[in-house]
């Protein structure tokens, strides 16, 4: 699988020392299919990508097939972008990828989402209920 790797620096430069700490976005553009091989070296260029840049486009647009471990590898750069607060944005992702990734995503998010529970004694759940209409 081919990668290209364009970087484009955008900002609004007030003073010479400003421009080298300016953000920059990366666009990678994946080529084949995401999976296998191909997909753990897309990997370590998503992951480099997103450490060494505010913000990171994946152009999928030549990307003609992605099994389960791709799927696996854009869900582990959405969370590495969001623990680390950078921006990902995927561009040109077909409809069965897209629903696939956001299948997993909300499937995780429910997971992390703790039940909620009583956290009262049942002496005080009755007070309460004996009490819930009372006039004050």
């Amino acid at each position: 699988m081919e990668i290209s790797n364009h970087v484009a620096e955008f900002s609004i430069v007030d003073d010479i020392e400003s421009l080298s700490e300016s953000p920059k976005t990366v666009v990678l553009q994946p080529h084949g299919a995401l999976l296998g091989e191909a997909g753990v070296t897309f990997q370590s260029s998503l992951n480099q990508a997103i450490v060494d840049a505010a913000a990171v486009i994946v152009d999928l647009l030549w990307v003609n097939r992605v099994d389960d471990q791709g799927i696996a590898i854009l869900l582990a750069g959405m969370k590495r972008a969001q623990a680390s607060g950078k921006s990902l944005a995927f561009l040109a992702m077909d409809e069965a990828t897209r629903a696939a990734l956001d299948a997993v995503w909300e499937q995780q998010r429910k997971a992390k989402a703790s039940p909620q529970t009583d956290r009262f004694t049942p002496n005080f759940e009755q007070f309460l209920d004996d009490h819930k209409n009372a006039k004050v």
